[in-house]
Formats: structure tokens, C-alpha cells, sequence
């Protein structure tokens, strides 16, 4: 083997070894019980979920991330999230910390819970997301009852960026 080839060949190998995942996982938070080998680390947890709709739809809850990952931290101590339905991307709830932030938004016309946790690893100029999506139903809509105050949803994709 040449020297150029050599070279070559342990940049690749080094550039695969340290380039960020990218998951998905299309369970859309069914009980899945086959396990797939890029199982997402984690689940977002909504406590003390209020959405409801008078002049204006507005939301509120707190939320954390359960499960502990390389690049994935655990959010242990909820943030709290609110806003209302006229944001069209994710807002960013409560302060975590200076590598981490977690963002959320409601789904005008679909009523999906959009949540987006986003953690940062500056020495390493990489940026990781991981994302869930659950449908959510009005305190003052005909479908209130289906409305649970604490939950779970699952992280159905990852990308990571360096």
C-alpha cells in the first residue's frame, strides 16, 4: 500500500468514527417491542400539561428528558414551556443550561405537541436534536377527556451536526 493511500484511508476511518448519528424511529409512540439497534435514548416528560382555547389558545406545561445516552444527557429538573398557537416552529422552554436547551410548539392544525431537545458539545463543534411528536387535545374541547395532565413521548428521530 502507498503512503497517499495509507493517509487516505485513516482520514475516512477517523471522519466515520466521529461523525454524529442520525435516528429515526417511526413507532409513533406505540408500544414497540421489537428492539431496533438505533433505539433513541430517551422520552420527554410532560407534566402538568394545560391547553385549552377561549379568546386564544394557549399552552403550558414543564418538561424534562428521561434517559441518559453519550451526546444525550438526562434533563432532570423540568423547564417550563407555554406559548400559544400562532408560533409555526419551536419555542424555547425554560434555561437548562449553557449545552442544552429544550423547545416546544403546538401544531395549529393538527394539534401535534412538537418537542425538540437540542444539546450542544462545543469542543467537539457538534450540535445533537432529538424530536417526538404527540397529538394533544384542548381542556375546552369535545375530546378533553383523552387529554392526560402528566405523560410521555417518545424521541422518534436524532440528527447530529459538526
Amino acid at each position: 500500500m502507498h503512503f497517499p493511500t495509507i493517509i487516505a484511508a485513516s482520514c475516512a476511518t477517523l471522519a466515520a468514527a466521529t461523525a454524529p448519528a442520525s435516528y429515526n424511529n417511526n413507532n409513533n409512540n406505540n408500544n414497540n417491542n421489537n428492539k431496533d439497534q438505533n433505539q433513541l435514548p430517551g422520552n420527554f416528560a410532560v407534566s402538568n400539561f394545560v391547553f385549552g382555547c377561549t379568546a386564544g389558545c394557549n399552552y403550558s406545561f414543564d418538561l424534562a428528558v428521561e434517559g441518559s445516552a453519550e451526546n444525550h444527557p438526562a434533563v432532570t429538573k423540568s423547564v417550563k414551556c407555554s406559548g400559544d398557537l400562532e408560533a409555526t416552529d419551536y419555542v424555547q422552554c425554560g434555561h437548562v443550561s449553557k449545552t442544552q436547551r429544550l423547545y416546544a410548539y403546538i401544531e395549529k392544525d393538527t394539534n401535534k405537541l412538537k418537542l425538540e431537545y437540542e444539546v450542544s458539545r462545543p469542543k467537539a463543534s457538534a450540535v445533537y436534536r432529538y424530536t417526538g411528536e404527540k397529538t394533544v387535545y384542548a381542556a375546552t374541547s369535545d375530546q378533553a377527556d383523552k387529554q392526560k395532565k402528566n405523560f410521555k413521548v417518545k424521541e422518534t428521530a436524532a440528527t447530529g451536526v459538526a
